[in-house]
């Protein structure tokens, strides 16, 4: 694990100490959700920022191990940066809405809380497209410093979580991330997804993941050629429409 985090660090360092940032905060705010006790839509008012610092650790400790086999080092410093502002400003924004007592995600009431609300998803779009693009640029390397299997599960990793990132839109049409009941429902320990309708969030979170889920495939099974990459991809993002589709039913999924 000490090898990992050192070779990401030399990659890129700016979105290593971003991420150690991250957990930092992620440890900072289990301790003060210690302490206060305001609950929004029946948990913790920190849940949410919690589970959005490991998230972004994550994410940010993640780009490094995929942008290495990405010749284009101006635009890779581009994305870098550009990432770190949003990741940054969007953890600023839903920390500082909690720390208000105040929703950070579909909240419209007042100008202030809109502006927040709106700019997040300017920023986040943004993020996302800029991802999108780095996705295509990988199909202009050719597979000479990584097999086949783990390049095309890098190209298909980043697309899907891209796809599913963009998702969000469908929530932030709705003002909700529940169908079929009102968001703050009985919800699974942790996570928090409804157990009595459909929940936008669990696509959403299975999605983002492909960055990380499908190269990981490649890695742990071994394979070197690209068909088992995509077939795992192909099937996986099935698997995750079928969870965004039975979400839009408004059907539980625990």
């Amino acid at each position: 694990m000490k090898t990992l985090f050192v070779r990401i660090k030399t990659i890129s360092p700016l979105l290593y100490y971003c991420a150690l940032g991250h957990l930092a905060l992620f440890i900072l705010m289990l301790i003060i959700a210690q302490f206060d006790h305001r609950q929004l839509m029946g948990i913790n008012l920190w849940t949410k920022p919690i589970k959005f610092a490991i998230s972004i650790a994550i994410y940010c400790l993640t780009w490094p191990l995929l942008l290495q086999y990405l010749p284009y080092e101006q635009l890779k410093r581009r994305f870098v940066n550009f990432t770190v502002f949003a990741m940054s400003f969007e953890m600023l924004a839903i920390a500082t809405q909690a720390a208000r007592g105040q929703l950070s995600h579909y909240n419209t009431s007042g100008a202030y809380n809109a502006l927040v609300f709106s700019t997040m998803g300017i920023v986040i779009v943004s993020q996302t497209l800029f991802a999108l693009y780095i996705g295509i640029k990988f199909f202009k390397v050719k597979a000479v410093k990584l097999t086949p299997a783990l390049l095309w599960a890098i190209r298909l990793g980043i697309i899907m979580a891209c796809i599913f990132a963009l998702e969000g839109g469908v929530m932030a049409s709705r003002l909700a991330h529940t169908v079929g009941a009102a968001d703050g429902s009985p919800g699974l320990p942790l996570f928090n997804w409804s157990r009595i309708a459909g929940d936008l969030r669990i696509a959403h979170f299975m999605g983002l993941h492909a960055l990380q889920i499908i190269p990981l495939f490649v890695v742990f099974s071994g394979v070197k050629n690209s068909r088992p990459a995509v077939i795992f991809a192909s099937v996986y993002f099935i698997a995750v429409s079928l969870l965004f589709y039975n979400a839009m039913l408004g059907r539980p999924l625990f």
